[in-house]
């Protein structure tokens, strides 16, 4: 996974870009995406991205492609679960071992089967019950959360630069290459295009065939989050927040002045609400302008939670708190300290309540309008995973000890 650290080439785009735009690209203003790049190449897929091939890979025949779930539950990413979550402190149902820190999120199939990546490298199906049905290893590290189609169809990067489609069997469909590890959590939107980021924004066929390649000045580590009109909006950490429209054409960029890890959301308006790593949340307008700005304190590695009315958010920040936010004025409506760094995203239940995991070891469910902790339980090991909810108040979640947690409410 690419470290939170400014590179010497990063910093020159950015200055190639400031200039060109007459803007330095850490400045907190609107700003149109970059058509100039390091390479004439660059320039000419910018213009026409079937120009250049991607790295090689492999296709298969195109499916129909309607999505399920994925990071954060659906395209706007707002974190929260159809179902409800335990009320009470809950069980271990099962645990499953994993050879390394889990940094990715659980995602549950159309048939009940969760999905889940390891910093070992494997990519696991389990049962409910938490016994493995199969599993596929890697060469490097997986960071990305898997995206699910209805048909079970299911999408993951790893960190040996290449997207991968199995089928609910465990059957690899196809792989595509890029050439940045590839730790973005792909979505898929209503059309059936495939998104994620890394080395640009892909936009890829269900049978693994570019269609366009958005370019970015930097690496971006964000799943893309999806519009009602259709345009795919993505952070990266060249400091900016992209639009771009579903052929591809760049829409506008807004310079958020320090680098962006964690997801956007979406609002019902198209609005974008995304954290930021100098501790701040913002709320822009549909064309890419500043609604508010609130600084909340510390860093935002995950993305944003939307309460069912959009009139709340929440978010958890490395200052160890976990905080939420009108969602029209930025105004901090209640804040929840935890003894240790939050970088998983918040997970709302059916019911308004919140999950979410900290670095203290424990996982942490609140009442999301009062913020007030209804319990907490201890893990044994930092929390990095957003939990999912499963149907019979299940939560499932990963820990940095390497293990996969099944939980029962009682």
């Amino acid at each position: 996974m690419v470290q939170p650290m400014i590179h010497v080439s990063m910093i020159k785009y950015i200055i190639v870009a400031s200039t060109l735009f007459g803007v330095f690209a850490c400045s907190p203003t609107k700003q149109a995406p970059s058509a100039d790049r390091s390479s004439e190449n660059e320039k000419r897929e910018l213009l026409d991205p079937s120009h250049v091939s991607a790295p090689k890979g492999t296709t298969t025949t195109e499916v129909p492609n309607v999505p399920f779930t994925m990071l954060g539950g659906g395209t706007d990413h707002h974190h929260r679960a159809k179902v409800p979550g335990p009320v009470q402190l809950p069980d271990i149902a099962a645990i499953f071992h994993t050879g390394d820190r889990v940094f990715a999120s659980p995602v549950i199939g159309p048939d009940g089967t969760c999905y889940i990546g390891s910093v070992d490298g494997t990519f696991n199906a389990l049962n409910t019950n938490g016994v493995l049905r199969w599993s596929f290893v890697c060469d490097e590290p997986i960071f990305s959360t898997a995206a699910v189609s209805q048909s079970g169809i299911v999408y993951v990067g790893c960190d040996d630069d290449t997207l991968r489609a199995f089928t609910t069997d465990g059957i690899l469909r196809f792989t595509y290459r890029t050439t940045h590890d590839l730790d973005s959590s792909p979505v898929i939107s209503k059309d059936g295009v495939i998104y994620f980021g890394g080395d640009g924004l892909h936009a890829i066929s269900s049978g693994g065939n570019r269609q366009w390649k958005g370019l970015l000045n930097a690496h971006a580590n964000s799943a893309p989050a999806i519009r009602k009109d259709g345009s795919i909006v993505i952070a990266s950490q060249d400091y900016r927040i992209y639009a771009f429209d579903k052929d591809g054409n760049g829409l506008w960029a807004y310079g958020a002045g320090t680098p962006l890890y964690g997801s956007p959301a979406i609002l019902s308006n198209d609005g974008v609400i995304f954290g930021t790593s100098g501790g701040q949340i913002i709320r822009l307008t549909p064309n890419g302008g500043l609604n508010w700005k609130q600084d909340i304190g510390g860093a935002v590695r995950g993305g944003i939670a939307v309460s069912a009315a959009q009139t709340s958010i929440y978010a958890g920040a490395e200052n160890g708190n976990i905080v939420s936010l009108d969602a029209k004025t930025g105004k901090v409506l209640w804040t929840v300290h935890t003894g240790g760094a939050v970088r998983a995203t918040p997970m709302l239940d059916s019911e308004g309540r919140l999950y979410v995991g900290s670095w203290d070891h424990h996982l942490y469910a609140i009442d999301s309008e009062l913020g007030k902790v209804l319990w907490r339980m201890d893990m044994g090991a930092q929390i990095d995973s957003t939990a999912a909810i499963a149907y019979g108040q299940k939560l499932i979640v990963g820990t940095d000890s390497g293990d996969v947690y099944i939980l029962e409410g009682r």
